[in-house]
């Protein structure tokens, strides 16, 4: 008995651990292209696998990374020459991702490819 409770244990933690959502692979699916509300300009983002992504922001295009914090819930995107940007709050419901930048709500919504 002492030897299967460990397992048993073990078994639990890593069921439990497959049911929270992944949020890179909620970001790169269908190409990973976004389009971006709330930041006052039109802007979209496109997350890539390798944890790149681009951003096109009122006609200008720019590139760099981005990290995702499952515990803390929050998206790190690191432009080059502008700097990091953090999203706290991220959430995803319904194919639209939703969350806090600095005091502005923003939302992201996947672009359909054609």
């Amino acid at each position: 008995m002492k030897k299967v409770l460990p397992f048993i244990a073990l078994v639990g933690l890593l069921l439990l651990s497959g049911c929270g959502t992944d949020m890179k692979k909620i970001l790169t699916s269908d190409g990973g292209k976004w389009e971006g509300t709330g930041f006052g300009v039109s802007t979209q983002f496109t997350f890539y696998k390798d944890g790149e992504v681009s951003l096109l922001e009122s006609g200008s295009s720019y590139s760099g990374t981005y990290s995702y914090n499952d515990k803390e819930e929050k998206l790190t995107i690191d432009i080059s020459n502008i700097g990091k940007n953090i999203f706290s709050d991220v959430k995803e419901k319904n194919g639209k991702i939703t969350a806090k930048y600095g005091k502005n709500k923003i939302s992201l919504e996947k672009v359909k490819e054609k």
